[in-house]
C-alpha cells in the first residue's frame, strides 16, 4: 500500500542580515521572480579599490547609483557608500547589493538591473 502525501508550496523569501538592518533584526523580504523590488533594497556598497576604479567604479558609479536613485525618486530611502575590495574586482566594476555581489555593474542600465529596479517610464516613451 502507498501513501500519498502532500507537500506544500514555500514562496521564496530573501533574507536580509543584521548588517542592513538599522535595529539589528532581521527581515523577510518576498521577491518575485529573483528580483528584488526597489523597497527592499536597503544597503548599496561600491567597489572603491584601485581596479574597480579603473573599471568605472568607485566615486564614479557611487554618483551614477546616487543620479539612478534620484531620478526614481528613491535617494535617501536607499544608503549607499563606498566599500573595499570584495575579491572580485576581475568582475568589475562590482556593487553590493544587501550583501549580494553584482558584477559588472556599468551604465544606467546595469545600476538598474542590479539594483532590480524595472524601468518602466522609458519603455513607456
Amino acid at each position: 500500500m502507498m501513501l500519498s502525501t502532500t507537500i506544500p508550496t514555500i514562496q521564496a523569501f530573501t533574507l536580509v542580515g543584521p548588517s542592513s538592518t538599522k535595529n539589528g533584526h532581521h527581515h523577510l523580504c518576498q521577491s518575485s521572480a529573483g528580483r528584488l523590488s526597489a523597497t527592499t533594497v536597503e544597503n548599496v556598497e561600491v567597489c572603491g579599490f584601485k581596479d574597480c576604479k579603473r573599471a568605472g567604479g568607485g566615486p564614479r558609479l557611487e554618483k551614477l547609483v546616487n543620479s539612478v536613485l534620484e531620478e526614481k525618486n528613491l535617494l535617501g530611502t536607499i544608503n549607499v557608500e563606498i566599500c573595499e575590495c570584495q575579491g572580485e574586482c576581475g568582475y568589475g566594476p562590482n556593487l553590493v547589493v544587501d550583501g549580494k555581489i553584482k558584477n559588472s555593474v556599468k551604465g544606467k542600465d546595469a545600476v538598474l538591473q542590479a539594483l532590480g529596479i524595472d524601468d518602466q517610464e522609458e519603455d513607456q516613451e
